[in-house]
């Protein structure tokens, strides 16, 4: 039987940097087994992501098992009540047989790494309110979303009276512009200082409920998002540090930075509802 089973969500994990979150958490998180629900756009890249994680395990002396929900826009708030339902079906469906097999949930982890970047080549006067409205659906109202169902679900299937060793956990994929401002960043920042500051609010209110909340800055990652900046970012002067980091090989590998955010969820000591950089000691 395995003494430490965790179940994590993870949003946009078919590609990236989600990718590699669930990578590392087979491999770092300390684990005996993972339930993962691996939720994205692509399908058949979170099928592929799920086998490479079930090969992984083998390495890692980590039992996988896991489901996927794919086809999922998160833009689409028309759609938001059945893709959360999609989502909090494959959890619970995981919940009933951890129940089953006797290897009870230990922790249940939520993070939120799905997002976008905006038009990056318009500055805050050009930006118009149809984009402001359709950039925050995706990028803030989802987030709350998930963030709120999350919450309502774990904390009814584990109640504090019963399972007082239960751990909660949400981790918004977070970013130096939500607590410093940059050209051009207008929608990008505002729409990460929101989340920052929602699971702020959440680390208060759920303290009694073993709830912590991290908001984790990856730093400039090596991968497609830090491309599509480069290409369409209007800020010259930051394009030309981007670009520098890019030949020069300074951009943070994917991998290492997010071993970094699965040690600190490993570890526990940090301060809830806190910003935590890759850069950060």
């Amino acid at each position: 039987m395995s003494a430490n089973h965790n179940l994590v969500i993870i949003t946009g994990a078919n590609r990236g940097f989600g990718a590699s979150v669930a990578h590392s958490y087979v491999a770092h998180s300390g684990a005996d087994a993972v339930s993962f629900v691996l939720v994205g756009r692509n399908e058949d890249g979170l099928l592929q992501v799920m086998t490479e994680l079930k090969h992984l395990s083998a390495g890692n002396n980590v039992v996988v098992k896991g489901s996927v929900v794919g086809n999922v826009d998160l833009a689409d708030v028309d759609m938001m009540d059945q893709n959360l339902g999609r989502i909090q079906a494959a959890v619970v469906q995981l919940r009933r047989e951890a129940a089953e097999s006797k290897c009870n949930i230990v922790k249940s982890v939520l993070i939120n790494n799905a997002g976008s970047l905006g038009n990056l080549s318009k500055t805050a006067k050009e930006v118009t309110w149809q984009e402001t409205r359709a950039y925050l659906d995706f990028n803030v109202v989802s987030f709350v979303g998930l963030c709120s169902t999350f919450l309502k679900s774990t904390l009814e299937a584990f109640p504090k009276e019963q399972y007082p060793d239960h751990k909660t956990v949400i981790v918004s994929i977070s970013s130096l512009l939500a607590v410093q401002p940059f050209s051009n960043w207008s929608l990008y920042a505002a729409g990460k200082a929101a989340r920052d500051r929602l699971l702020g609010v959440i680390a208060l209110e759920e303290k009694p409920n073993n709830v912590k909340t991290l908001n984790y800055a990856p730093g400039p990652l090596d991968n497609e998002m830090q491309a599509d900046v480069r290409r369409t970012l209007g800020d010259k002067e930051q394009l030309e540090i981007y670009d520098g980091m890019h030949k020069n090989g300074s951009l943070v590998n994917m991998d290492e930075s997010s071993r970094k955010l699965v040690l600190l969820l490993k570890k526990d000591e940090f301060a809830s509802g806190g910003h935590i950089d890759f850069y950060d000691e």
